[in-house]
C-alpha cells in the first residue's frame, strides 16, 4: 500500500489527462472533462497534503467533479449550442419540393405536405392556398412547421 500511496498524485494527474483527452478526442459530451479536471484539482491537493487515505481521494474526486460541473455547465452549454443557428440546421430543405398531403392547406389552415418520404405540418406563404396533390417549395422553418410557397424561392 505504501508504493501506491506514493504514486498517487501522479496517477489522479493521469486519470485527468486520460479524461480530458477522452473527452475532446474519443467520446465528447459524456462529462469526462469534468472528471478530468476533478482528478487534476485531487492531484493538486494531495501533492499538499499527502497524508488523505485513498477513500477521501475518491470522495474528493467526486465532489471536485461536481464543483466543476456547476462551474462549468453553463457557460460550455452556452457555447456549444451557439455555434448553430436554427436557420442552419434546416438549410438543406430550403428551396425543395415537398407534396400537399391534407386537402386543403393556407396561410391560416395548418396542413401537412410529405418531402423526402416523411409528412409534415406546413403553413403557406400569405395569399397562397393549395390542395391535396399539388406541388409547393419550401421557404422557411419554424420549430417543427414548414412554410411553404407554389413559387420556388430565390437564391
Amino acid at each position: 500500500m505504501f508504493m501506491i500511496n506514493e504514486y498517487l498524485t501522479e496517477i489522479w494527474l493521469i486519470i485527468g489527462v486520460i479524461c480530458i483527452i477522452a473527452e475532446f478526442f474519443a467520446i465528447p459530451n459524456i462529462g469526462f472533462l469534468f472528471f478530468g479536471f476533478g482528478a487534476l484539482s485531487n492531484a493538486l491537493i494531495i501533492y499538499h497534503y499527502p497524508l488523505i487515505n485513498l477513500t477521501n481521494q475518491i470522495t474528493l474526486f467526486g465532489l471536485l467533479s461536481l464543483i466543476w460541473f456547476c462551474i462549468l455547465y453553463y457557460p460550455l452549454k452556452k457555447y456549444v449550442y451557439s455555434k448553430t443557428t436554427s436557420n442552419e440546421n434546416y438549410s438543406d430543405m430550403i428551396g425543395k419540393e415537398a407534396e400537399v398531403y391534407s386537402e386543403l392547406i393556407s396561410e391560416e389552415n395548418l396542413g401537412q405536405v410529405k418531402w423526402s418520404g416523411v409528412i409534415m405540418n406546413a403553413y403557406l406563404v400569405p395569399n397562397e392556398k393549395a390542395k391535396s396533390g399539388d406541388k409547393v417549395f419550401i421557404t422557411k422553418v419554424k420549430g417543427n412547421i414548414l412554410i411553404c410557397s407554389k413559387h420556388r424561392p430565390k437564391n
